[in-house]
């Protein structure tokens, strides 16, 4: 490192003062073990100090490769997003530079986006970076890696099979170079994904066959031998062997910082070992760390995995309101990576890269048949070429001369043909880089548009729980009951607002609001704020209806007053009742909300109180906003019916309107 410093003060030195020390760096970076924390803490730095070396230098070839094995040591380390920045960076030079063994920055791509859970992204990189290991006839270790992960990316996906096939590619590969160290990763690879197949038995044998063959020298390679037994005897219910695997397991997790990347699979055995023999306790304290993990990491498949483990263990524990809250978290988690719209996108980028392959193909059988062609073409040629010969022979000068004429000519119309094709490629490149610039701006106002409006809708949102919040402060300081019943009425109907706006900033569409998932999310409201209320039970029977924000914000607060006076009034104190809620299309396109109790019903004077009560005024006012017919009958209990013509139908909201923007 001394010898490094002293290049700086060394003027006559003729090699390139930035490159040399750049390289000099890098060279001593290459020394530091990747496995050990503190040396892949010395390996970042010397690659951190030798990427501006190489920009000073302007070579960028040098430059985009030390970014492209910084980002590699950001993803060791478990820091994904510089992880992902340093390798879009490389990329991008590389493509400025028109580097073409791109197949490596690919595949490191992909490992990346599959762990953060963008699984369209890292499939689009996987497929990549094979193509272009094959365009370049690599058949390198390289391979090997990039097949991995791919399958690695399927295994997330849930599409064992695939997954499998891939895990196999690269295991070729592996056995083919005699790579031990890729052999050790593979072979777990392969046994967990046929124990998700369902053939547990499989899985073990492979395990052990692999721990009778090589020699396991490695901590890493311990764990993942371990973890894989461990899940086998689980599957199996040979829950003793599995023990044995499961306090291994904790001993190797010493050797490692608490959020070193093996331990994923430390506390996946770990739980799923504890969750079979029911010591929900256990599950509960793993699962808590392993969310701790999760988070720092930026995991976002293991920490939907974990989100069902607490979800689980807390049920069982009977700490409903966290198993609650979890189960919530993981629905979102799950619905952002796993969504329909995000499901079919993978779909077709698995079937736009199988008919790319097979165009190939074609592509390179016509090739060949072309080549064949030609060579019979010559061939002909060969033999038409000796007759003239003897005919030139035969025939004299006269004869040539004829010939080179015709094929002068030939050859100045093959020129001219060949000019106007290339002219005509040209305008056809011209018009396609408008048209893509064209699509960009396009795609770019659109994003900023859904952007302005999540933001209006998050920021309403923050806003009304702003003003519930000052409401809570002022009941806080008065003892009058009315007033404190008038606030509290007060604020459900802002948490009925507010309620919209945060489905609205969640979800994918910013101006639609799935009733269903609103009406029983606002009756799960209803149920914690209003206590003593067990003993009513509602029935929800609510079809597949999309309101605008116009007109759901005037059906919640419908529903608010409803329900809130059915509470307050239909059931005397203690008594059992049940509240239904209707919402579905009626025969003539409009839209029919009931909401009806089976309480004791209205009292007599209801018609002189109706004029002076505040919640029925509100609702005849939103009934004429909606330009609907509202109706109170007072028979076996009350029931309230709303009648209005919505704005849009079902057909018009798009597919994406259940899934949930990512958040974790």
């Amino acid at each position: 490192m001394s010898s490094i410093q002293s290049l700086s003060s060394r003027q006559q030195v003729q090699y390139p003062i930035p490159e040399g020390i750049g390289d000099a760096w890098m060279e001593l970076g290459r020394g530091y073990d990747t496995y050990s924390e503190e040396g892949l803490t010395q390996k970042i730095a010397c690659y951190e100090r030798a990427v501006p070396l190489y920009k000073m230098a302007a070579n960028p070839l040098k430059q985009a490769m030390a970014l492209q094995i910084l980002g590699d040591c950001y993803n060791h380390q478990g820091v994904l997003l510089p992880a992902l920045s340093t390798l879009e960076e490389a990329l991008t030079i590389y493509k400025e530079i028109q580097y073409p063994a791109l197949q490596g920055i690919y595949d490191l791509l992909g490992n990346v986006n599959s762990q953060m859970g963008d699984y369209k992204i890292a499939l689009k990189n996987g497929f990549l970076a094979v193509r272009t290991a094959e365009k370049q006839q690599d058949t390198t270790l390289m391979l090997c890696t990039i097949y991995n992960r791919l399958g690695l990316t399927f295994y997330h996906l849930a599409d064992y099979a695939q997954a499998l096939t891939y895990f196999k590619k690269s295991l070729g590969v592996a056995k083919k170079w005699n790579d031990t160290t890729s052999i050790l990763t593979l072979l777990p690879n392969v046994a967990n994904t046929l124990q998700q197949l369902g053939r547990p038995e499989e899985a073990i044998y492979i395990l052990k066959d692999m721990q009778q063959r090589y020699k396991i020298s490695s901590d890493e390679d311990r764990i993942t031998l371990c973890a894989g037994l461990a899940a086998g005897y689980v599957s199996l219910g040979r829950y003793e062997e599995a023990y044995v695997q499961v306090k291994r397991l904790h001993c190797l997790s010493k050797a490692f910082g608490p959020d070193h990347y093996m331990q994923d699979q430390i506390y996946n055995a770990v739980i799923n070992y504890f969750l079979a023999i029911k010591d929900y306790n256990n599950v509960k304290w793993y699962g808590q760390l392993y969310e701790r993990y999760c988070k720092k990491g930026g995991y976002a498949r293991e920490l939907l995995n974990d989100y069902r483990y607490l979800f689980r263990a807390d049920s069982a524990l009977g700490n409903y309101p966290d198993a609650i809250v979890y189960y919530q978290q993981y629905k979102l988690l799950q619905d952002s990576l796993y969504g329909e719209e995000k499901t079919r996108e993978i779909v077709q980028l698995q079937m736009q890269y199988d008919i790319e392959k097979k165009d190939q193909d074609l592509l390179l059988k016509e090739q060949r048949i072309q080549i064949l062609t030609r060579q019979g073409l010559l061939q002909k040629s060969d033999l038409q070429r000796a007759r003239l010969e003897g005919n030139v022979i035969i025939g004299g000068t006269l004869m040539l001369v004829v010939l080179l004429i015709l094929g002068y000519n030939r050859y100045q119309l093959k020129q001219n043909v060949n000019r106007q094709l290339q002219l005509q490629q040209h305008e056809i490149h011209e018009q396609h880089k408008s048209l893509h610039v064209l699509l960009c701006t396009q795609r770019k106002l659109v994003a900023e548009k859904e952007w302005l409006v999540k933001e209006i809708h998050h920021r309403v949102r923050d806003n009304l729980q702003i003003i519930m919040r000052l409401l809570n402060a002022q009941a806080a300081h008065l003892d009058d009951e009315n007033a404190l019943a008038a606030i509290q009425e007060s604020r459900h109907r802002m948490q009925a607002i507010s309620l919209i706006h945060q489905k609205l900033y969640l979800s994918g569409s910013t101006a639609v609001v799935d009733m269903d998932i609103y009406i029983r999310e606002l009756v799960a409201y209803f149920k914690d704020s209003f206590a003593g209320l067990q003993q009513i039970s509602f029935d929800l029977q609510i079809a597949n209806v999309y309101l605008e924000v116009c007109q759901a914000v005037p059906i919640g607060l419908i529903l608010n007053e409803a329900i809130t006076n059915s509470f307050k009034y239909a059931f005397p104190a203690g008594s059992e009742g049940t509240i239904t809620v209707n919402l579905h299309h009626s025969a003539d396109n409009n839209v029919l909300l009931v909401v009806k109790d089976n309480g004791k019903g209205l009292p007599a004077d209801f018609e002189i109180r109706r004029h002076a009560s505040m919640g029925i005024v509100l609702m005849e006012t939103l009934s004429e906003q909606l330009e609907g017919k509202l109706s109170v009958k007072n028979k076996d209990g009350v029931t309230v019916v709303m009648i209005f013509k919505p704005q849009h139908t079902r057909e018009k909201v798009p597919g994406l309107l259940k899934l949930v923007n990512k958040t974790a």
